[in-house]
């Protein structure tokens, strides 16, 4: 994934304007896994954090968010109530957002939403599409196994500005997301898990936003 990082430090040579943000993310996928033996729905969420870098463009609010996410998951195995092993699931992505304000699109101002005055939900409403790619990791410590692929996604979703300054902003944000089945088959041996559609569901995050342009406040 060094190659997708490498993009996410070319993409943020962007001019004093734009803003980084650090998120809280969360995955429920819509799917769950049973372990064989004891018939156990493993990994019903994933948690972790990000990083972005955000632009628009000069005269309406269509905006720009280079992301990387990670995200995390672990569980226990057992066989006969005995503990045999963990499973460590590590999901890189690659994650551009394309974020736009339907009731406030040909604004343009480039004062963040909540410096204004007023119209709370009309400036303060997005709408987002993100075209990903994520790298999933999935390791079992009972047998020393790994197995790792590299998955495309989509998430399309909407969420709202809250101002906390006019340099600081926290964005919660719901998505529901689309994803290529994982190929799980080293680990589990159960009938199908070399196609299982465990990165499909719901996809929640918190952003809080830091602008660096001062002078234009």
């Amino acid at each position: 994934m060094y190659k997708y990082f490498c993009l996410f430090l070319i993409l943020s040579w962007f001019p004093s304007t734009a803003q980084v943000g650090v998120k809280v993310v969360n995955a429920w996928p819509k799917n769950r896994i049973a372990e064989a033996t004891s018939n156990t729905k493993l990994f019903p969420t994933l948690v972790g954090a990000g990083i972005d870098y955000w632009f628009r463009l000069k005269k309406y609010r269509l905006e720009f968010l280079p992301a990387i996410h990670a995200l995390y998951a672990h569980e226990s195995v057992s066989i006969n109530n005995e503990k045999v092993g963990k499973l460590n699931w590590t999901v890189i992505e690659l994650a551009p957002v394309f974020q736009f304000y339907p009731f406030d699109f040909n604004n343009d101002c480039m004062c963040p939403t909540f410096s204004k005055q007023g119209q709370f939900f009309k400036k303060g409403f997005f709408v987002n599409l993100t075209p990903g790619l994520a790298h999933s990791t999935l390791s079992n410590s009972a047998v020393a196994v790994t197995t790792s692929q590299n998955v495309y996604f989509g998430r399309l979703g909407l969420g709202i500005d809250l101002g906390i300054s006019d340099l600081l902003t926290l964005s919660p944000s719901m998505n529901y997301q689309f994803s290529q089945s994982l190929d799980w088959s080293k680990i589990f041996t159960s009938t199908g898990s070399d196609n299982i559609d465990l990165y499909t569901g719901l996809f929640l995050s918190a952003r809080l936003g830091w602008r660096f342009d001062r002078k234009n406040y």
